[in-house]
């Protein structure tokens, strides 16, 4: 297959207009929302969803945690489905994500919340679909059909919805900015294509890569795992860099690559921390994929994205890289990243 052939290629590339579409249809409903929260006097915040949806949910609970002064989880719908949970969300927010608006746990626990007299809010990219059958408010991503059965921008609206909904509870200024940034952020971001391909035959014939981040970046290296996975066939495997020191350090080797996303200057330091130690220790090969010109002498390979990107805007401006780094990687290695093995695009579970 050839790159333009690629359907996830072409829709990593139309993201930037496809969350301009997102927001303008999904703006003044995002707002109505926000009031109910503090009409409500909610206190509680329950993300609900799978694959990437989940992914777009963990960093949405750091921002929600940084701006707002909500209590937020993420669901196990196991504890509903399966263990028949006595949880009450009469007072919570509980948001149901996932693209095909079919994942039948996740609208289980929606259920719950609407049986308990909670705010219940839907975020597909299906407008007629099951879990836009319950709840008070339902959004859609509004970024066409996804055509290739790896996501890309199904999970950029959506983590565009989130963190919308977190700029416009919180009415923070920073954030209210950063909500009208991201199309040109999403669309410069399109030109580290040339750097993204100029590591990939470096990684072309591995067969493990490990993956770190911390804070709003373990959210996206969970994703950038997920991505690398499906369409490479790799045992690509992501950790906070945090966690990693207490027990899997263990099991590092110097003939596993790894790749650091070091752009939030809120866990810069223990990110690099941990990139030092594993470099002297055990002489590992590593990427660092920064906004810090300074970083990127310390690995063997490096790219380096613009330096206004950090925290928020750098997650945005990294997720299309881990797209390109996928898709690229994937047909180096003689696979289709339109349709991996065993994966659909409306799996469901219970």
């Amino acid at each position: 297959m050839l790159l333009n052939e690629s359907k996830l290629w072409q829709e990593i590339h139309q993201q930037d207009e496809c969350i301009k579409e997102c927001l303008k249809n999904n703006k003044s409903l995002i707002q109505n929302i926000a009031f109910d929260v503090k009409d409500r006097d909610i206190k509680h915040i329950v993300f609900v969803a799978r694959g990437s949806s989940d992914h777009a949910a963990q960093v949405a609970k750091y921002a929600f945690e940084v701006y707002t002064d909500l209590h937020v989880t993420i669901s196990a719908p196991s504890v509903i489905t399966c263990y028949q949970s006595k949880q009450n969300y009469h007072n919570s927010l509980v948001i149901g994500i996932s693209q095909s608006g079919g994942a039948r746990d996740v609208f289980e626990v929606m259920n719950k919340c609407v049986t308990d007299g909670g705010l219940t809010v839907s975020i597909t990219n299906e407008p007629h679909c099951l879990m836009s059958t319950i709840g008070d408010y339902r959004l859609n991503n509004h970024c066409g059909e996804e055509t290739s059965i790896t996501a890309a921008k199904s999970y950029i609206t959506q983590l565009t919805i989130l963190i919308a909904l977190c700029a416009y509870i919180s009415q923070n200024k920073e954030l209210l900015s950063l909500i009208d940034e991201l199309p040109n952020i999403i669309k410069s971001s399109y030109a580290l294509e040339s750097q993204v391909k100029d590591v990939i035959p470096y990684y072309r014939n591995i067969n493990q890569l490990l993956l770190f981040g911390r804070g709003y970046l373990y959210g996206l290296v969970q994703e950038t795992e997920l991505k690398i996975q499906e369409t490479c066939y790799l045992d690509a495997r992501c950790y906070s860099a945090s966690d990693y020191q207490h027990g899997p350090i263990a099991t590092s080797t110097r003939f596993v690559p790894a790749i650091f996303f070091i752009a939030d200057e809120m866990t810069n330091n223990s990110i690099l921390q941990l990139h030092q130690r594993l470099k002297e220790e055990k002489c590992i090969h590593s990427l660092i994929i920064t906004n810090n010109q300074a970083f990127t002498i310390l690995s063997d390979y490096s790219i380096l994205i613009p330096k206004e990107y950090d925290g928020l805007r750098a997650v945005f401006a990294l997720a299309v890289v881990s797209q390109m780094f996928a898709c690229l990687l994937s047909l180096s290695r003689g696979y289709d990243p339109d349709h991996p093995d065993g994966v659909s695009k409306h799996t469901v579970t219970i």
